[in-house]
């Protein structure tokens, strides 16, 4: 029981809601994994995978979790329970469902089309402000042989952006995509 003062008085009848595990006397950060099972990879290069398990901190068991593991985890069982999947100790790794591979490209066209339409805001900008020069007979020299440049440059990271919404489009998607090459 915890003392609580209300309105200037003591009230011994209060108890803590936290829970006993942040009390634990158990060294931090050291997790037993008690059981593993239905590991699947997260995707194609194999760099993550998700599984169930059951840990035990030393103060408490909880019940099965998931969990993604990779060999580059901050946490050592983590680590562990990448290294124990792949040698086949939970049992055989699966690849990723159809739906996880779409969702990993779409978030993949969704940060290079965010990407391609920043360059492209820069690059009309840009040259917003060249033909402004061009228009009112201000272009220097610099400036007059830099506009071919500029507007390849906007051309191709259009395209670039276009060809990143046909991703979807391509046979074999989502398990294989042939991503556009980024402009320079």
């Amino acid at each position: 029981m915890n003392e609580l003062e209300v309105d200037g008085e003591v009230n011994e009848a209060v108890e803590t809601a936290v829970p006993d595990i942040l009390y634990s006397d158990a060294p931090l950060n050291q997790v037993t994994v008690l059981s593993a099972r239905l590991p699947r990879w997260n995707d194609p290069e194999h760099t993550s995978l998700n599984l169930l398990a059951v840990f035990d901190d030393g103060s408490a068991t909880f019940g099965e979790v998931p969990f993604t593991a990779s060999p580059a985890d901050a946490e050592a069982h983590g680590r562990e329970l990448f290294q124990r999947a792949v040698a086949g100790e939970f049992g055989d790794v699966l690849e990723p469902t159809a739906a996880m591979l779409h969702a990993l490209v779409e978030a993949k066209v969704g940060q290079a089309s965010a990407a391609a339409t920043v360059r492209i805001g820069e690059l009309q900008a840009e040259l917003a402000t060249l033909n402004d020069a061009v228009t009112y007979s201000l272009a220097t020299a610099q400036q007059l042989a830099a506009l071919p440049t500029k507007q390849t440059a906007l051309d191709a990271w259009c395209i670039y952006r276009v060809r990143l919404s046909q991703v979807e489009t391509q046979a074999g998607f989502p398990a294989r995509v042939e991503w556009p090459e980024q402009p320079v």
